[in-house]
């Protein structure tokens, strides 16, 4: 795997500046037209740029960077390390809920006695733990072995592109097994459909500007792209992760028209004195 950061010359912690003006010094030294002889280092450093001044795309390879070191440092120490064991993040879910109703009749005045909050019933499919075997993809008792063709890795090299692909002998998990959990197939997690509860609080749902005062705590954090696009992130409630990895989140895209807010705002501070009951 290639060090994007020691490319460019920038510690892991560097900016989007700093890799700006290292990508500019590097590119015009190692321009194909300049400096034709190491083409390769000109590819790799627009190969970086590209990676690293995108924020999803180096949230992936940061992670990445970091299993290949745990690993490297593992195998080093001579303890068994099979990819299977590394984390195993679960994927995030987005949905989108419509709150126009509820602010109608809050506006109405008729849900004043349920105080500042919005409760929603969700219908969620998502990825858990496979509860026959939780979350190990195989049956209880089987013998498992590091896999033979990728030495635990998960990759093997392609013999023509010389570009890491999963290892077809044990579908990229690093170790095999006699037998693979008859629930889930081996993959040690399992889809199902839930009803969850939401609960929203009006005074976030009604927060206009990023800048706006935008409150986090243990169950949910909010933030906005613009007015009329708010986000609520519910923390650990996406797909659940496994051999090790972390939930994903679930982010709600809050649907609620540009009249309803105009009206709020007319209305008195209706929804402001409700709001700072509960505080």
């Amino acid at each position: 795997m290639k060090d994007y950061y020691s490319i460019l010359e920038i510690h892991q912690n560097a900016g989007e500046k700093l890799i700006k003006s290292q990508y500019r010094k590097l590119a015009t030294l190692y321009h194909p037209d300049k400096n034709p002889e190491n083409v390769n280092k000109f590819i790799d450093l627009n190969e970086a740029y590209r990676t690293l001044m995108n924020p999803d795309s180096r949230q992936l390879y940061d992670l990445d960077l970091k299993e290949e070191g745990d690993f490297k440092k593992k195998q080093s120490e001579n303890k068994a390390a099979s990819y299977r064991t590394r984390l195993r993040d679960g994927g995030n879910i987005n949905i989108e809920i419509d709150f126009n109703d509820d602010f109608v009749n809050r506006l109405k005045g008729t849900e004043e006695e349920d105080g500042p909050a919005i409760e929603k019933t969700v219908s969620l499919q998502r990825y858990i733990k496979c509860p026959d075997c939780g979350g190990q993809g195989r049956e209880k008792g089987t013998l498992v072995s590091v896999c033979p063709q990728c030495k635990g890795l998960g990759k093997v090299k392609s013999r023509d592109t010389g570009v890491d692909k999963i290892c077809r002998n044990c579908n990229g998990y690093g170790d095999i097994f006699l037998y693979k959990c008859k629930t889930c197939g081996g993959m040690a997690r399992i889809k199902k459909t839930e009803e969850i509860k939401l609960q929203f609080d009006i005074g976030e749902l009604l927060v206009l500007r990023k800048t706006d005062s935008v409150r986090a705590d243990n169950h949910f954090i909010s933030f906005e792209n613009n007015a009329n696009r708010k986000f609520i992130v519910f923390k650990g409630k996406g797909d659940e992760g496994v051999f090790g990895g972390k939930n994903g989140d679930l982010t709600v895209l809050v649907k609620i028209d540009e009249d309803i807010l105009n009206k709020k705002k007319r209305n008195n501070g209706f929804f402001t004195r409700l709001f700072s009951k509960r505080i």
